[in-house]
């Protein structure tokens, strides 16, 4: 009984000093309901995109933002189409780099990444012979979702593939 007491302590307080160390590094600096680096056409129509994009801990640690315009726009950006962010959280890693996330808005029109949209029949090499496939959805800034003569989705990065006739 004595071992499990013992345990269950020392878990708690791992648990409890873990969340005490994130809070210490990711510091909310505040929450706002829209926010963008563009002008946004008040007589556009606007969908959303994604709901609750981020970077990751890692891309925030690697990139370092120091404003607060280069994480929204890394963040809007991401998503083929975005124009602005609702419902945004801003915090501060290690009093120096910004991270936002939020859901992220652009216009109902089609959207094109990279020169590519979905329903572009593309190719790509694999294992020595081409292959064919049809865009079914763009990702974000680097892949995009191919379905191949197979049927089967594969994800690819815009630089593995080129439009075919």
């Amino acid at each position: 009984m004595k071992k499990v007491t013992l345990i269950t302590i020392m878990l708690m307080g791992t648990l409890t000093s873990t969340h005490y160390s994130f809070a210490q590094k990711f510091v909310e600096v505040g929450k706002v309901n829209m926010i963008s680096n563009r002008n946004i056409d008040p007589n556009a129509k606007y969908k959303l995109l994604r709901s609750y994009s981020a970077d990751s801990k890692k891309e925030v640690k690697h990139l370092k933002f120091t404003t607060i315009e280069q994480a929204i726009d890394h963040v809007v950006k991401k998503v083929p189409g975005g124009e602005y962010l609702m419902n945004v959280k801003i915090y501060l890693l290690h009093d120096d780099y910004f991270m936002v996330e939020g859901d992220v808005w652009g216009q109902d029109v089609e959207i094109t990444q990279k020169g590519f949209k979905t329903g572009d029949v593309v190719t790509w090499k694999k294992s020595g012979k081409f292959v064919k496939g049809k865009i079914t959805a763009l990702r974000d800034d680097k892949t995009c979702l191919v379905e191949d003569e197979d049927g089967k989705i594969v994800e690819m990065k815009y630089e593995q593939v080129i439009k075919a006739e």
